[in-house]
């Protein structure tokens, strides 16, 4: 049975469709039937006064990410950072305030909720610089809220978090010379009598995890935060280079049917509904973070380059200080983008995607 659709909407200017789409969030009566129906989903009481509580702070908090992202759209790198990650934090809020009417509930949960060092090293090299997940703040409530709450406490590198974004794997490529995601071709219909679909992948990510395709489908299917999908290797012919699997699960026949995608943490998704594979070595958990999760972390990295190490981020967006300064550029514009769809995602419940008539 297919459940949690996909929404394809035909426009000429995506990011102007996208934010349209929220416009239905700062109307008052249809932000509190939104909120009725969500409070009434998780079981609170009494959810009309809940959402009566809650409807003014969400238009306030949709409303100000729209100007705080427009403002970031017309600025230069230099200063949009700081704009982007604010326009940011007011998105995550909004989710928040749709399962949580009370929120803030205390002066905790305000903070970021990440930390990085505040002071610079002289042979500072941005792509080594660490960002801490915290165990109190904005992130780290929405990690627990979403079941990602064993992420809190953990460190990861920039280099590491612009490794899981698929719309900049060309600039990660250059900048880098490595492949951290590997694209998947997967064909348009499902088996002919058998409830699954079949995709293939580039073979050499094989040798990066010592596997066998037989292994690798193996792992795959153990993989899993919770039952999930299963995985077979496909013997038909494929071309040289690559290999083929079958994807199969009990509640759905495809994965462009279906707004959980894969249904599995390795396989993420670009802005137009292209899939990519995440080969995380073992027991290596950065593979499993959320997409919206990582968008957070580098834009709170950036944004404290970027207030507080003024004279080093004019280096670094000048292209003097880090070779990163094009896939910066392009994160920034990438991510104006895709956090908002993200954040309409999880907040209508299926997957929408804007397609360029």
């Amino acid at each position: 049975m297919e459940i949690g659709g996909i929404r394809r909407i035909p426009c000429e200017f995506p990011e102007r469709k996208m934010w349209n789409l929220f416009l239905l969030l700062e109307n008052d009566a249809m932000t509190k039937g939104y909120l009725r129906d969500k409070y009434a989903q998780v079981g609170l009481d009494h959810p009309d006064r809940a959402a009566f509580r809650a409807s003014h702070a969400m238009m306030s908090y949709v409303r100000q990410a729209r100007e705080l992202y427009l403002a970031a759209r017309q600025s230069s790198p230099f200063v949009s950072p700081l704009l982007t990650y604010y326009g940011t934090m007011s998105l995550a809020k909004v989710w928040m305030l749709s399962f949580d009417p009370d929120y803030p509930r205390n002066t905790f949960v305000l903070r970021h909720g990440a930390s990085t060092r505040r002071r610079k090293r002289s042979d500072y090299r941005l792509a080594e610089d660490t960002i801490r997940i915290q165990p109190e703040g904005l992130l780290p409530e929405l990690m627990r809220s979403s079941g990602w709450g064993a992420l809190c406490n953990t460190s990861w590198s920039m280099k590491q978090l612009f490794s899981l974004l698929p719309d900049i794997q060309d600039s990660y490529r250059q900048v880098f010379r490595e492949t951290s995601l590997y694209p998947i071709a997967i064909d348009s219909n499902p088996i002919e009598g058998a409830p699954s679909m079949s995709f293939t992948l580039e073979e050499k990510v094989l040798d990066q995890l010592h596997l066998t395709p037989r292994g690798f489908a193996e792992r795959l299917t153990r993989t899993v935060v919770e039952p999930g999908p299963q995985f077979t290797v496909d013997k038909s012919p494929t071309p040289r280079g690559w290999i083929r699997f079958h994807w199969q699960h009990s509640e759905s026949t495809h994965v462009d049917c279906w707004n959980r995608g894969f249904a599995h943490p390795w396989f993420r998704e670009d802005v137009r509904g292209g899939y990519y594979l995440y080969p995380p070595n073992r027991g290596d958990s950065l593979g499993v973070m959320p997409e919206m999760f990582v968008h957070y972390l580098l834009l709170f990295s950036l944004s404290m380059l970027c207030r507080y190490e003024v004279p080093l981020w004019g280096e670094i967006v000048d292209g003097t200080a880090a070779k990163e300064a094009v896939l910066i550029e392009e994160f920034l514009q990438v991510t104006r983008r895709k956090f908002p769809n993200l954040i309409l995602n999880t907040l209508f419940e299926e997957k929408i995607l804007f397609v360029r008539e």
